[in-house]
């Protein structure tokens, strides 16, 4: 899901791990600006009545910070950078990630169709059936089942559906079926359309090819590797979240109670394509591990960053969005990462291709009802992202390049 931003709460500001002035960073890479981040830091939390984390890296350099309440209506102290949030559709790297490490082994070709692995799976049939490939790549015509879940709530930012569906587990099989039940969006690799349950598909690929469940798979294959300490897969038919944490909330409209507690959200709804609990630190080490080799070897990292354009402001590869901030001392760099929201945590992480400038944020109210200005909101947000990913401030690079930037949703397309 893709949501707008939020507005005002308590400034108090936790600041852990900043680094030393003789902390490294990559040679003629932008300085880390401690300054700079805190106060584009609390300017965002200032647009915004929700907590955030986050964490930015360059190079060994690294800073990270947390404003805001946990929560709204228990007293629970403050945020700390390392609370968890649900990660959302971050979660598609990692499940990209292992269809990476699965084609390197020789178990399968991401050009092979679907159904060579799971006949029947999808209800389309020869040159409509879409390859591995293009489900990773949004690529493959599948509709997503979250908007007949949640129709009211995203077209019309009425809670109805919400209340009825929320708590409701469902298997992959019911999922796939309530996302393809109206038709194709179109023929495969003819376009480009989110769809949660071509992950769903993919999910059940992964089961079938190791002979596990998804969430041994990732432990094995992805957090234990990356050494993601403070990551988890949610399993289905649970909701919540384990340990210090964000609570999350959704806007209501409703003056006498504006914020709803969505922790209740089932798990079994997002699964391969948005079921990670994680931190602000471990996104960041998971992406690191996805380039450095930890993860995948070279070749697989250039096919999945092979970024294609999307008829949006963004390109999209495997498992990974595509963007470039206009950074003035590097206009054309592209950044890859994701980002996710599960209706009340809100997350973004991006990192450079190398992932020596890298950041990963992550708030607890997700605005249906422009309870902020969303204007003001998304330039916050813009302006916190190009200081994390291009060390300095937006406003003193007024560059022609850079003037008609905005956030991520609507940088330029990225080209094969």
């Amino acid at each position: 899901m893709h949501t707008r931003i939020l507005t005002a709460a308590a400034l108090a500001i936790a600041v852990a791990a900043v680094p030393a002035a003789s902390s490294a960073a990559p040679p003629g890479a932008p300085r880390l600006d401690t300054d700079l981040l805190e106060s584009k830091l609390e300017s965002f939390a200032s647009a915004a009545d929700h907590a955030v984390v986050a964490e930015v890296r360059n190079g060994d350099a690294e800073w990270s910070a947390a404003i805001g309440p946990r929560s709204l209506e228990a007293d629970e102290g403050d945020a700390r950078p390392g609370d968890r949030f649900r990660v959302g559709s971050i979660t598609k790297s990692m499940t990209a990630t292992v269809l990476l490490q699965l084609q390197a082994e020789g178990e399968l070709d991401l050009d092979d169709p679907i159904g060579e692995h799971l006949p029947g799976v999808l209800p389309y049939e020869g040159e409509w059936e879409p390859t591995v490939r293009e489900l990773m790549s949004h690529r493959g015509g599948v509709p997503d089942h979250l908007p007949r879940l949640y129709e009211s709530l995203l077209e019309d930012d009425d809670l109805t559906d919400f209340y009825a569906n929320h708590r409701t587990h469902y298997r992959p099989a019911e999922l796939i079926a309530i996302g393809t039940e109206g038709g194709q969006l179109f023929e495969p690799d003819d376009g480009f359309a989110y769809s949660n349950t071509g992950y769903t598909v993919l999910g059940l690929l992964i089961e079938e090819l190791t002979g596990d469940d998804l969430d041994d798979v990732l432990e094995d294959r992805v957090l234990d590797p990356a050494d993601l300490d403070d990551t988890y897969f949610g399993r289905p038919g649970t909701s919540g979240v384990r340990g210090p944490h964000l609570d999350p909330y959704l806007t209501t409209g409703d003056p006498a109670q504006p914020y709803l507690d969505t922790s209740k959200l089932s798990y079994s709804q997002l699964w391969a394509g948005g079921n990670v609990v994680s931190t602000a630190g471990d996104l960041n080490d998971f992406y690191r591990a996805m380039t450095d080799g930890t993860l995948l070897d070279a070749a697989s990292l250039a096919e999945a960053t092979a970024f294609k354009p999307t008829g949006k402001s963004f390109g999209y590869g495997l498992g990974l969005f595509g963007i470039r901030p206009g950074c003035a001392a590097e206009p054309e760099a592209v950044f890859l990462g994701h980002n996710g929201d599960t209706l009340g945590h809100e997350a973004n992480s991006f990192h450079s291709l190398d992932s020596e400038r890298q950041i990963s944020v992550a708030w607890n109210i997700v605005d249906r009802h422009d309870v902020a200005d969303p204007d003001a909101l998304e330039q916050a947000w813009n302006e916190l992202l190009y200081a994390g990913l291009c060390g300095t401030d937006k406003d003193d690079d007024p560059t022609p390049h850079q003037r008609h930037r905005a956030a991520p949703a609507r940088l330029e397309p990225i080209t094969a």
